[in-house]
């Protein structure tokens, strides 16, 4: 199968058959997947505009087994954050993270790929490379803007308001700003053509 074949397939079955957790397509993101999706040389294969999470990590550290108490792709008020933490009834692990942006695009060739990483890494998505490349170009674009503190072990909550406060405040800074590098990728993307 041809580039342009994988990508029609590919954006069709996004279309109808979203296999995400969320099962739709982030709001923030949405602009500059369009974007990307209207230039020749290039696709979107799977997205996130940035995420906070409260999740449950089970003593088997297996990623299937663990368990979101809370997940939303918008800002976060610390009384929200508060009546979950309050609410917590788990002996394992229960992590507050808040994760950056990541986006898989495709590209036709080589170059395009290298075009299209020189601009996103200018940007600030700092972690990003190819790590596909047999069908298509596949690149995975990471933002670097990342929480991850444990609140709760064996039943017993590690954290105060104060610090739950901390975490809100700054996990939603982090959120608008891989927002921003989002907004200045899409805006940015006229150079690869």
């Amino acid at each position: 199968m041809n580039f342009d074949e994988l990508k029609k397939q590919t954006l069709n079955k996004m279309l109808f058959d979203d296999k995400s957790n969320k099962g739709s397509v982030d709001e923030p993101i949405k602009k500059l997947l369009k974007k990307i999706n209207s230039l020749d040389n290039y696709y979107s294969t799977s997205s996130c505009s940035g995420r906070i999470i409260i999740i449950r990590i089970p003593k088997s550290g297996k990623k299937k087994e663990a368990e979101f108490i809370f997940r939303t792709h918008k800002k976060v008020t610390v009384k929200e954050v508060a009546k979950v933490v309050k609410n917590i009834d788990s002996t394992d692990a229960v992590w507050f993270r808040q994760e950056p942006a990541i986006i898989h695009v495709a590209a036709r060739t080589l170059k395009d790929a290298s075009v299209f990483l020189r601009i996103a890494r200018r940007i600030g998505f700092k972690r990003s490379g190819i790590f596909e490349v047999e069908k298509r170009f596949l690149m995975e674009l990471v933002s670097t803007e990342r929480i991850d503190s444990i609140i709760s072990k064996n039943g017993v909550v590690l954290v105060s308001d104060d610090y739950i406060k901390v975490l809100v405040q700054q996990a939603n800074k982090h959120l608008e700003k891989t927002w921003d590098k989002i907004s200045k990728l899409k805006n940015n993307l006229n150079l690869v053509t």
